[in-house]
């Protein structure tokens, strides 16, 4: 047990069943959400019994109903369905992965953490995110003559409602607030922060949530801009979208940011368009993954839904194989190799089609589909898999992030 975790007071629960090491995974991520009393819930090796830490001067008995409420929902899922793997690819290089990445960018100057899941970066790791893209956004144009475009990092709370983010992911919103328009709430704040050695924040009832939130997901913002629109044939659309998701105590480095880019890519069509799209996206992967020389898979998989929702919308993805997950490996803070989510591939049905009065050639909701690549993700993977010295990198790439 890590050290700082030893003024934590440990219970421990039976769960409702023996999960698996992946819905195990599943509960100690999301358990930074049950409880301010709960620092992290974790599943024991048996898989039958978890264990809750609970934080200094809370009482166990303040935070057990909710942690067991908790354990229940979430060990509900269903796991053990087939994993199809669609896209592999080996690396060249024979070198052992890369410990300690972010720490290694950080010393070498490559990038700064400012320690609340952000990053600036600069030298070989902007030169790497900047060819990602640059490449990614190639090729869509190319097999898929997409538009390229932008779109803003805030997004009108009453669009997320109508794509379903509030009902399938409330724990990773960011609202906007305002300090409200009073002249004393300004100038009590103002006065607060004018000689001060931090910053004051103001109280609850002085700020106004005007309904603006940050952006959670690349593909979002452009279903609003086609709103009334027919297509008679299918079209598609890229950029690079600036993402927003709140991670609580899971953020750490470039594994798991508060803001992100997301290279995307967006088609908009009948069923047999947007599932041709999909299988052609596939070989772009194939193709980024080569160009890096990394090890890559895209398999299926599920979102990671609010625990209430989770078994239910899980089960669903699951069972549709709507989802496909690019999973690159990298290193875990233990060590250990795990397999690093760096973009996925989605059908979303006709729901975006219906909800945004989106239409086919005969009148009929609009299939859409999505691929978003996480470039912060791609880069870490790659840094993992190659080091920091450029002789291991593809020679061609190497010139271009190394100079």
């Amino acid at each position: 047990m890590n050290k700082h975790m030893t003024d934590f007071a440990e219970i421990t629960l039976e769960l409702p069943r023996e999960v698996d090491e992946e819905v195990a995974g599943d509960i100690e991520k999301e358990s930074v959400f049950v409880s301010p009393g709960i620092e992290r819930i974790r599943v024991n090796a048996d898989g039958r019994t978890a264990r809750i830490s609970v934080r200094p001067g809370v009482s166990p008995d303040e935070v057990i109903v909710k942690a067991r409420r908790y354990l229940d929902v979430m060990a509900k899922q269903l796991s053990g369905f087939e994993i199809k793997v669609f896209v592999e690819t080996k690396r060249r290089d024979d070198g052992p992965y890369q410990t300690n990445v972010n720490e290694g960018l950080v010393e070498r100057g490559w990038m700064h953490d400012y320690g609340k899941g952000q990053v600036a970066y600069t030298g070989p790791v902007l030169n790497l995110a900047r060819l990602i893209n640059e490449r990614a956004g190639e090729l869509y144009a190319k097999v898929f003559n997409a538009k390229d475009g932008h779109f803003p990092a805030m997004i009108d709370a009453d669009t997320l409602q109508k794509c379903g983010y509030f009902d399938s992911h409330p724990n990773a919103v960011t609202f906007v607030g305002n300090i409200i328009e009073d002249i004393d709430a300004l100038e009590e704040f103002r006065l607060a922060n004018s000689c001060s050695e931090g910053a004051h924040m103001p109280p609850h009832d002085h700020v106004h949530i005007d309904g603006m939130c940050l952006n959670p997901a690349a593909c979002f913002p452009c279903y609003p801009t086609l709103t009334g629109r027919t297509f008679k044939e299918g079209e598609a659309y890229s950029w690079l979208g600036r993402v927003f998701r709140y991670e609580s105590r899971n953020i750490r480095g470039l594994d798991r940011l508060y803001e992100f880019n997301v290279r995307e890519l967006v088609f908009v069509g009948n069923e047999d368009y947007v599932r041709a799209c999909r299988g052609k996206a596939l070989p772009i992967v194939e193709e980024l993954a080569a160009m890096m020389d990394i090890d890559c898979k895209v398999q299926t998989a599920t979102d990671p839904f609010f625990a209430t929702v989770s078994a239910a919308k899980k089960f669903w993805q699951a069972a549709q194989e709507v989802k496909n997950e690019i999973k690159i490996p990298a290193l875990g803070a233990d060590g250990d190799v795990k397999q690093l989510a760096c973009g996925s591939i989605n059908l979303h049905g006709n729901f975006f089609g219906k909800r945004f009065d989106i239409k086919d050639a005969d009148g009929e909701p609009v299939q859409t589909g999505c691929v978003g690549l996480g470039i912060e993700r791609w880069v870490l993977a790659a840094f993992t898999q190659h080091g920091f010295e450029p002789h291991r990198w593809p020679a061609d790439v190497a010139r271009k992030i190394f100079g």
